[in-house]
């Protein structure tokens, strides 16, 4: 059975040291950046742009923030 993860959370723990990255990148304190990654919080629209932007992402930056299936390896 698959876990729903957020796609930031996804991305995080695909590669080790974004979510640093995303803090020194957009001045965000890196304990509200990890609240954000795990759903504990809400981003403000800016901080969200500014993540985004941070990460390269091409698209809306509220797709970060969207629940998709976690891969369970089946």
């Amino acid at each position: 059975m698959s876990e729903r993860v957020l796609v930031i959370e996804r991305i995080c723990s695909e590669r080790r040291g974004v979510q640093a990255m995303i803090a020194r990148a957009t001045g965000i304190d890196k304990g509200a950046v990890s609240r954000m990654v795990h759903g504990k919080m809400e981003p403000y629209p800016g901080w969200g742009k500014a993540i985004a932007a941070a990460l390269g992402w091409a698209g809306d930056w509220r797709g970060l923030f969207e629940y998709e299936d976690g891969g369970d390896g089946a």
